[in-house]
């Protein structure tokens, strides 16, 4: 078993990968195929990351080191490990490669978060193999495969498993909420592929979206869970009912971000006055990333919620909230994954085409008060965890809390119940 860095993550994959059954053998074609695409995460890589001195990455080192590994490579799997760890070594949250889509996806019914500095399981589908066999949310991952997840490689495991090396089972170890053990091997869900570029992409954005937006006002307080900075009109909804409320939470728990421009419209409908969110760093110059203030801006008491998967967009905005002292933030740590990144497709073969893509960050943001959020992530004004008990109950204390905060009364129970 592993406790993982990312290199010793992607060493782990490789050597689960030769102990997996005999793959096929990577053809002349295939190997072409792999090296072609070096070629072009190279060429995304040099021509656009904000960063000119690549984090201090010998950049032509580490790619003439992996088209070595790669004329050597056994299988496609090995291929496709070694194209992601080029990009991983950056350390970055937001440069990724994306293999070429494969004719079938995979559902693995059940989905993994921190909590503090402790792995769960946090929502399983209903009717997968995962609730079949038992794992439920509130169960502790000790081991996930062969890794014992951290806050550093949970993001990895999660890209490993759904983009690079795709898993018809896996083997999950848990900790129920009363200590006891489960080894549990959970077949996964698998489909057809019929668009694969649109899924790619489908996929891809659903990665930081497993819940609705959704608003309900309780009491003199509007509680607005906001799921993707992707849909402005869902926003505009929600802080137009805000209007009638005397109170506002909002809830970024699970909200891995999106788009910079509607995360500047949010940011300008809660603030009367403009505001400097921060400076977008880019390879050429600095840019000031500013929120214009509105006469109609909700203006009241606001408490904002945020957990380990709260990244990018809702990291800014969490902070942007503190910086300005405009209301209270409550929850976990957040992901520290804030930049600004661009996606580039690209296609293999001319009969049968195949959609691979890199993400390459474009700028970083450092925020009003000199510092990035980039693997520090946002720290609450209150750090309030669930534990595996509240999360096996469908209970909420950190949607309690809050709306204590704000002058109302609501149990954990209740607060559970509110957004179902």
């Amino acid at each position: 078993m592993l406790k993982a860095g990312t290199a010793a993550l992607l060493a782990g994959a490789l050597l689960h990968a030769a102990q997996a059954p005999p793959q096929p053998s990577l053809s002349k074609f295939d190997r072409g195929a792999s090296l072609e695409m070096l070629r072009s995460i190279k060429s995304d890589l040099k021509d656009n990351y904000y960063d000119k001195t690549f984090r201090g990455m010998d950049v032509d080192a580490v790619f003439a080191e992996t088209e070595q590994k790669l004329q050597a490579a056994a299988s496609a799997v090995e291929a496709g490990i070694l194209l992601a760890d080029v990009l991983l070594r950056l350390n970055d949250s937001h440069t990724v490669f994306y293999p070429p889509d494969r004719a079938t996806k995979v559902d693995y019914g059940w989905t993994a978060a921190m909590i503090g500095d402790r792995p769960y399981v946090v929502s399983v589908k209903r009717g997968s193999d995962a609730e079949k066999k038992g794992l439920a949310p509130g169960d502790r991952i000790l081991f996930w495969n062969r890794f014992e997840p951290t806050r550093k490689t949970l993001w990895q495991l999660n890209y490993l498993y759904r983009y690079v090396r795709t898993q018809a089972m896996q083997r999950v170890i848990v900790a129920k909420p009363d200590d006891s053990e489960k080894v549990l091997d959970i077949n996964s869900k698998v489909e057809p592929r019929y668009n694969q570029l649109t899924d790619l992409l489908e996929e891809i954005a659903a990665d930081s979206r497993t819940r609705p937006d959704r608003w309900v006002k309780s009491g003199d307080t509007l509680v607005w869970r906001y799921t993707q900075f992707a849909d402005l009109e869902s926003a505009e909804r929600a802080l137009r009912a805000a209007r009638s409320a005397k109170s506002l939470v909002i809830d970024l728990r699970d909200n891995g971000g999106g788009d910079v421009e509607t995360l500047k419209e949010v940011v300008s409908r809660v603030f009367d006055r403009d505001v400097l969110v921060g400076t977008l760093v880019g390879r050429k110059e600095e840019t000031p990333f500013r929120a214009k203030g509105r006469k109609d801006a909700f203006t009241g008491p606001l408490v904002v919620l945020v957990d380990s998967r709260s990244a990018s967009a809702a990291e800014v905005l969490a902070r942007v909230v503190q910086i300005e002292k405009r209301g209270t933030v409550i929850g976990d740590r957040t992901a520290g994954a804030v930049m600004t990144s661009r996606f580039f497709s690209h296609t293999l073969g001319i009969q049968s085409i195949a959609f691979y893509g890199v993400s390459i960050t474009v700028s970083a943001l450092r925020m009003s008060d000199g510092q990035s959020l980039e693997h520090q992530g946002v720290t609450p004004d209150e750090t309030l965890l669930p534990t595996g008990a509240d999360l096996a109950g469908g209970r909420d204390p950190v949607l309690a809390r809050a709306m204590a905060l704000l002058g109302g009364s609501m149990t954990a129970e209740q607060a559970g119940q509110l957004m179902k």
